[in-house]
């Protein structure tokens, strides 16, 4: 079967675009006795994205065809972040075990793809460094935009994308705008029986890494010759 993809979010060469490699979490202190107290939330080197966040919700994705390098038009509403956007008042929660909740005919997902249109104004919140935007869980193929400039996609629902948005960052006034399409065609891999809810559904945040850092570690566990202790390597 000979078929061409038009656009990135039925395209299967593509799962991300601009997004960091995948490491182990975690967020820097600025002194032992801090980090100690195992908060993340309370790093000089954190800062949350959560909360009231513009929303534009577009039933179908072919109304919310904008240049997003110019301020986006239309009426905005608000939304909590995180959260699915079906659980706010837009469009209906989906349930299904086996069949698709949308034409099968892979890698397309058909034109009845809503669009969510999230958008987010913040300051510069450190000095130095470099700054990564998190988002815990996207569920649905989301492009992402930083004062006009697109920083990236991903398709990847139910885990972390991160983004380094230094070179795009200016001190006051910064734009963040993300557009979701609650179809992809990653969808095809998650046919899973459950709820099908869309949106930015965890957490979203930045946070500061020296421009030399550990980007990622892991630890090896073992037990000692009696089998009764345990042993860690870093």
């Amino acid at each position: 079967m000979a078929f061409s993809q038009s656009n990135d979010w039925e395209n299967p060469s593509y799962i991300g675009k601009g997004k960091e490699k995948p490491h182990t979490g975690f967020v820097l202190f600025d002194h032992a006795a801090s980090a100690l107290k195992r908060d993340y939330t309370a790093s000089a080197n954190y800062k949350t994205l959560n909360g009231n966040w513009d929303f534009q919700f577009h039933p179908d994705y072919r109304q919310a065809d904008f240049d997003f390098s110019k301020p986006v038009p239309g009426q905005w509403k608000n939304i909590r972040v995180p959260s699915n956007w079906e659980l706010q008042g837009f469009g209906i929660p989906i349930y299904t075990n086996i069949p698709y909740p949308f034409p099968k005919n892979p890698p397309f997902v058909g034109n009845d793809n809503p669009v969510g249109i999230y958008r987010k104004s913040f300051d510069k919140p450190f000095g130095d460094g470099q700054t990564i935007l998190y988002f815990g869980s996207i569920s649905g193929c989301a492009f992402v935009w930083l004062n006009g400039q697109k920083i990236g996609m991903t398709k990847n629902a139910k885990t972390p994308a991160e983004f380094n948005i230094t070179r795009y960052l200016k001190e006051k006034g910064n734009e963040l705008v993300v557009k979701v399409f609650r179809w992809s065609d990653g969808s095809y891999l998650e046919d899973q029986d459950f709820w099908r809810l869309s949106g930015i559904e965890r957490d979203v945040y930045l946070y500061r890494l020296p421009d030399v850092s550990v980007w990622d570690y892991f630890l090896r566990a073992d037990l000692d010759s009696t089998l009764k202790d345990g042993l860690v390597f870093r």
